[in-house]
């Protein structure tokens, strides 16, 4: 081999022992930078608030769909293969489960109640 041959070879060595590629099954999650992260996990604690102030005003819908969105953002850049990811994307799947529409009481039906037990006395 010719000097330039060797020196093209070693350079060769050299870049295959600092460069490695490997497969990446979700990439969002990796290529974030420490500063997206930190708004990662502020927004889910937003819409995490935000599905608590709709339940407490009996905005179902609403609850429905910003907990689907946290829970897509639990699967997307959090890692759900430990034991503290699968259960939080468990508790959020039981409480989208569990908010139902509900319907409140009628004012006509409750005073039609209170006419009929006054009447009974």
């Amino acid at each position: 081999m010719s000097w330039w041959e060797q020196w093209l070879s070693e350079v060769w060595q050299t870049a295959r022992e600092l460069i490695r590629i490997s497969r990446i099954d979700r990439p969002e999650a990796s290529l974030l930078a420490p500063e997206q992260s930190f708004f990662v996990r502020e927004n889910l604690k937003l819409r995490l608030l935000n599905v608590r102030l709709a339940l407490l005003a009996r905005h179902f819908d609403v609850a429905r769909h910003d907990l689907t969105q946290a829970s897509n953002d639990l699967q997307t850049y959090f890692d759900t293969d430990n034991r503290q990811g699968q259960n939080a994307l468990a508790l959020a799947k039981e409480v989208l489960s569990k908010t139902k529409q509900t319907e409140l009481p009628r004012l006509d039906d409750s005073l039609a109640v209170l006419s009929t037990a006054a009447a009974g006395r």
